[in-house]
């Protein structure tokens, strides 16, 4: 059978680097970093002190009061993106079958004000007073569910939750739903809200979070004193077509899917799964490490994690691993879990349209395990196909090959 080709017609984008695609990448091309120290609560008493905060983003610009009084600050997120997206594809999903549209979308945390809103009130004030709508606000999949609400999508659809990997999870099934014949429209993405004080409790508990409280030093994959990531918000949005749709209505398309991958692994600090499902990703692409002018890492900035990522890129790419450039974006905004890999999905796509790299936190002093050549600085490639990885803390791994659009559309 031949396989359904996966068009993305459609970039939605709010991040702490940029609300919309345009100032997000004016900023990651130039290095300007997203990372501040927290003014959204005190943290006096934590030992996190940065993160990358949306400072500028008014939910009322996107959705009305009454859908903001429901819901929690990552669904607004995931409206506001969903609605960037949509307008960006020029697709007015009026003139759609419903049923042949899905949202697919990755989330880790939820509603984190509304859950700590809602123990507030039960502890605080007493349990007649925990408002009921707060069951919906917080849950994983509510974005998913108001979005869907919001537009009148009906199609198959799914909401994932696997740690860092949750938006990568989204878009890899997402893609399959249209491939499997299930939709014929996908909005593929993720969303998270994770600036909360009670949140920074939990995600500290993982290790995985940096101490440093210079902004300019917290979060540096892949560098030698690396010491964790620094979390984001926010959400990112695409819109994929199957290519009879893409071409039926003369849609503008930024790239393609080519191929995606998962693997598993029982002992994530192997990293033997994370290797095999770049080589897998290739062989389905139907290129070698030689095609590939750009990967987008994981770099989830710990000590054995990028080293373990470092080496199995090393050894899918072979020798060219030296040659081809690498970069994190997410270290100038911050790691955003569920929505993480859609953005850099989305970096992808807007090098490919731009010549432009997205560029990493410099990195002070080069790891002697990490020996690839890194993104510090703004530079211009043609590019025609990346690799983006995606790597959850306990073993799931994903990658995608994004390439140029070589469909006869405009």
């Amino acid at each position: 059978m031949v396989r359904q080709r996966i068009f993305v017609t459609g970039i939605g984008i709010i991040n702490p680097a940029g609300i919309g695609k345009e100032e997000f990448w004016r900023n990651i091309t130039t290095g300007c970093s997203a990372i501040r120290s927290i003014t959204r609560f005190d943290t006096t008493n934590h030992q996190i002190k940065v993160a990358g905060e949306i400072a500028n983003f008014q939910p009322e610009d996107f959705i009305s009061r009454r859908l903001i009084a429901k819901t929690d600050r990552f669904t607004h997120y995931a409206l506001a993106a969903a609605e960037l997206a949509l307008i960006d594809a020029n697709l007015d999903l009026k003139q759609e079958d419903p049923y042949r549209i899905g949202v697919w979308f990755g989330n880790n945390g939820g509603g984190w004000d509304t859950y700590e809103q809602a123990l507030y009130q039960f502890y605080q004030e007493g349990p007649s007073m925990v408002n009921p709508l707060h069951a919906n606000a917080w849950f994983s999949t509510a974005a998913q569910a108001y979005v869907s609400i919001y537009h009148n999508i009906r199609g198959c659809s799914k909401s994932f939750v696997c740690d860092r990997a949750s938006g990568a999870c989204g878009l890899y099934f997402g893609i399959k739903s249209i491939q499997q014949g299930d939709n014929d429209v996908v909005l593929a993405g993720g969303t998270e809200a994770p600036i909360n004080e009670l949140s920074f409790i939990f995600y500290h508990q993982t290790g995985e979070l940096s101490p440093v409280t210079n902004p300019e030093k917290a979060y540096l994959p892949f560098d030698r004193d690396r010491t964790g990531l620094v979390l984001g918000e926010g959400s990112t949005i695409l819109v994929l077509e199957s290519e009879q749709h893409a071409i039926r209505r003369d849609a503008k398309i930024y790239g393609e899917i080519v191929s995606s991958s998962m693997t598993t692994e029982l002992n994530p600090s192997s990293g033997l799964a994370f290797e095999q499902a770049m080589h897998q990703v290739l062989r389905d692409a139907g290129i070698t490490s030689i095609d590939i002018d750009l990967v987008l890492a994981e770099g989830c900035g710990t000590q054995i994690g990028d080293r373990v990522e470092a080496a199995a890129i090393t050894a899918a790419l072979g020798k060219h691993a030296q040659n081809v450039p690498i970069t994190v974006p997410k270290s100038l905004y911050g790691h955003t879990y569920g929505a993480s890999c859609i953005t850099e999905v989305a970096c992808s796509l807007l090098s490919i349209e731009t010549g432009k790299l997205p560029v990493t936190q410099k990195i002070k002093e080069k790891d002697t395990d990490c020996n690839l050549t890194f993104v510090t600085q703004p530079e211009n490639h043609q590019i025609t196909h990346t690799l983006v990885n995606s790597r959850a803390r306990e073993g799931v791994n994903v990658s995608f090959v994004v390439g140029r659009n070589s469909a006869n559309v405009r």
